[in-house]
């Protein structure tokens, strides 16, 4: 991340990190074993997740940078491996996207694109938001609009903004309707963004993560309950409320489009169709999966989920 940081502020990110020491912000000393949350991309390159796994407590990883036509567009190499070998080693992660919006309908395009191209075990997903386009017509905040839109069509997971400080005041991007802030500052200095409280600071571009080869991000938690849910899969402004019985129960009525599913972890593999709001299904069952979460059994035998925000009983 922070391509610019990294161009216009390495002197900066040195010099904080050298600060940092004094006021406990160094990897030695407040970043102690197991505590560390990083971000990585294929700039890292091969990561022993099961050596990294003893030094972090989170890690967010890149899917893509950009669309097709886009000077920097890339699909990151390394997120699937990334991701499994997180996943394989016990590491809770989120995913971020790098995005270079030119219209609305291109941001909307790169939301549906990074969906796709997720981990189904990813327990969050990232704007990162940080580079205005040279041929972009509207406002920027047009555009995440139009991505934090198309992406709670997608998705009912934690959806965070990442910006740096600067860019974030300059553009006037407004947070209050994601589910938590990311800001990047490589300084001694705490981020300040006008209207917003910081969930998650990225203070240096040259930590040290046990496994990784070379400089990584590394982030100091600003907030614990915020960043805490976002890991576990639950929205930090409106945590799931789940019909538990069909007692008395026929039916549900969609509220907002969800999907069917094969089985109640929810893995993309298994979705199957789409029902539209206003829909009614009727109802055979509910369970509760091995993650804590009501799944409605319909009488096809799949299963939508039971959260009291997406249908009503009736």
């Amino acid at each position: 991340m922070q391509i610019k940081f990294r161009k216009l502020g390495a002197g900066l990110a040195a010099a904080a990190a050298i600060l940092a020491v004094g006021i406990g912000l160094s990897t030695t000393t407040a970043q102690a074993a197991g505590n560390k949350v990083a971000d990585v991309s294929q700039y890292q390159g091969n990561i022993n997740w099961t050596k990294a796994s003893k030094d972090l407590k989170y890690a967010i990883i890149r899917v893509q940078h950009g669309s097709k036509g886009d000077a920097g567009y890339m699909v990151d190499s390394k997120r699937n491996v990334n991701a499994n070998g997180a996943y394989k080693a016990g590491v809770p992660f989120g995913q971020y996207m790098f995005a270079e919006f030119t219209s609305v309908k291109d941001a909307q395009q790169e939301a549906k694109d990074f969906y796709k191209r997720s981990n189904a075990h990813t327990k969050f997903f990232v704007l990162d938001e940080e580079k205005r386009m040279p041929s972009a017509k509207k406002s920027e905040q047009t555009y995440v609009n139009a991505w934090l839109k198309t992406m709670r069509s997608l998705t009912d997971k934690p959806l965070i903004m990442y910006a740096g400080e600067y860019y974030a005041n300059a553009h006037k991007l407004d947070f209050s309707k994601f589910d938590g802030s990311w800001i990047a500052k490589y300084s001694s200095t705490k981020p300040k963004v006008t209207g917003t409280s910081i969930d998650l600071w990225q203070y240096t571009s040259t930590g040290r993560v046990s496994g990784i080869s070379g400089n990584v991000d590394l982030n100091k938690i600003q907030n614990n309950s915020v960043v805490k849910s976002w890991f576990a899969g639950t929205s930090a402004h409106s945590t799931a409320s789940y019909y538990k019985s069909v007692k008395n129960v026929t039916g549900i009525k969609i509220d907002k489009n969800v999907y069917e599913y094969n089985s109640t972890l929810f893995t993309k593999g298994q979705r199957s169709t789409k029902l539209t709001a206003g829909k009614k299904v009727a109802v055979k069952a509910i369970t509760k999966n091995s993650k804590g979460a009501y799944r409605f059994q319909l009488n096809n035998g799949k299963y939508v989920t039971a959260n009291k925000a997406f249908v009503t009983t009736y």
